[in-house]
């Protein structure tokens, strides 16, 4: 029983120093040639996944919203999308995110611009309905907002709004990156999302990436840091519509919860436990016991892990649950050979350790010792 006390307080002790994760090495044959690919890959690969952070349901044609999502222009939100990202790039021992943010919003004014003459340009003598394609002769076209009032600045006083909006930004996303390296085709082509019936944007990304992850750890530390971005993205910005997106997310979404789930299957396979044993047994005291030493057993187990290096996740929890289920098989046996052993001595002997006759005179040693 000392022995069994005190490996209990050094597992209950390593506990916190378990790990989680699941390492794709240890799921493949040992002799797999994928075993030098994954060693290789974390160990010179140098670049981290993307990471897209998707906004949907919003009005990118109204100048709120277009202030909520830019960072390139003086009349932009301080805390605007772009503005949280740019900071997220710059804290780089606090967050994950390795490359300043691709924002479509602000490549798409930037590219109106009339000091850019390859970039938005209409045929002349159009009245401003024709666009002109991008390798059309100059002297054919015209630019962008070269007279037009209010100009195009940086304050995004002139800048278009609603059908207007739509106008330039269909020009815009048909066209490439030469002559104007800012063409939207080629860069977002893909990001953005336009409903036909309505001629509106429904979602579109902004795009960049995580810090080169070497290890399960910081998979789970990048995803976590996404988390931690979308909510003070959504604390700041009037846009509730907005995740973040990583193609290893659905793999470790699991690990932002799988303590507390660890927790609640643990105590319900626990009070189950407790209840039917109580019905069972007949003996609520007898079942509090058996429940202790099912609850020492599994923190041994968890100590164990923790020494040996075995991670939480959903292989080794359902694991876990099995072993509960093995704690009880192995105690209930004794406990069960305590419980009826002090009923036989109860039912069958008396004070003075003779056989009670209580009108079952044909009970005889072979029903005690079934008993």
């Amino acid at each position: 029983i000392f022995i069994f006390t005190i490996w209990l307080g050094i597992s209950l002790s390593m506990i916190p120093n378990i790990k989680f994760g699941l390492d794709q090495r240890i799921a493949i044959p040992s002799g797999s040639y994928l075993i030098d690919y994954f060693n290789d890959m974390y160990e010179f690969l140098n670049i981290g996944p993307p990471i897209y952070f998707v906004v949907s349901d919003v009005d990118v044609t109204t100048r709120s919203v277009q202030q909520s999502l830019c960072g390139r222009f003086s009349t932009c939100d301080e805390f605007s999308l772009m503005n949280i990202l740019e900071k997220e790039f710059e804290m780089k021992n606090l967050s994950t995110i390795a490359e300043p943010t691709a924002s479509w919003v602000d490549d798409f004014f930037t590219w109106l611009n009339p000091t850019l003459t390859e970039c938005c340009r209409f045929k002349k003598n159009t009245n401003e309905t024709q666009f002109c394609s991008p390798f059309q002769p100059s002297r054919q076209c015209e630019v962008c907002y070269e007279n037009r009032e209010p100009e195009w600045n940086i304050t995004m006083e002139g800048l278009p709004e609603h059908e207007e909006f739509m106008k330039f930004f269909n020009q815009w996303i048909q066209s490439p990156s030469d002559p104007c390296p800012l063409g939207g085709k080629a860069p977002y082509g893909s990001s953005i999302k336009v409903d036909d019936e309505t001629n509106n944007i429904t979602y579109s990304y902004f795009r960049t990436s995580h810090t080169p992850l070497k290890s399960q750890n910081d998979f789970i530390n990048a995803y976590r840091n996404s988390l931690r971005i979308i909510k003070n993205l959504k604390d700041n910005l009037s846009i509730d519509t907005i995740f973040a997106y990583s193609p290893f997310y659905v793999f470790f979404v699991q690990y932002a919860t799988i303590v507390n789930l660890t927790v609640k299957l643990v105590l319900s396979a626990l009070v189950i436990l407790f209840l039917i044993s109580s019905i069972l047994l007949g003996s609520v005291r007898t079942s509090m016991i058996l429940i202790f030493v099912v609850i020492s057993i599994i923190i041994n187990i968890l100590g164990v892990m923790s020494l040996w290096s075995i991670s939480l996740n959903a292989v080794s929890l359902v694991n876990l649950m099995i072993c509960i289920g093995l704690a009880v098989e192995f105690s209930i046996h004794i406990v069960k050979a305590y419980t009826f052993s002090d009923i036989t001595k109860d039912s069958f002997r008396n004070d003075n350790g003779g056989v009670l006759g209580n009108g079952n005179s044909n009970i005889n040693i072979n029903s005690r010792v079934c008993l």
